[in-house]
């Protein structure tokens, strides 16, 4: 899962979620698929939440174009409209 919530939104301690995008080892069916290096894939069109318990911490590193590319993604899905 990549975590697309700010550190804000997930150090409050009422809080139990935290705002996640789905990762896959290959380019996913949503047809939203974002190359992350290393056959890795997010789904920006699954976003989701994901209680902050069910976690486990591990860091992987991911270049700044590629969360740029998600949040683009993200920007594009939220701003077509239905048709």
């Amino acid at each position: 899962m990549l975590v697309i919530s700010s550190t804000v939104y997930n150090e409050i301690p009422s809080e139990p979620t935290i705002v996640v995008v789905p990762l896959f080892d290959h380019d996913p069916d949503t047809g939203f698929g974002v190359p992350l290096g290393d056959g890795v894939w997010a789904a920006p069109g699954l976003v989701t939440s994901l209680r902050k318990t069910a976690v486990s911490e591990f860091r992987r590193r991911v270049d700044i174009q590629a969360l740029t590319d998600v949040n683009n993604m993200l920007f594009r899905i939220l701003t077509t409209p239905d048709r």
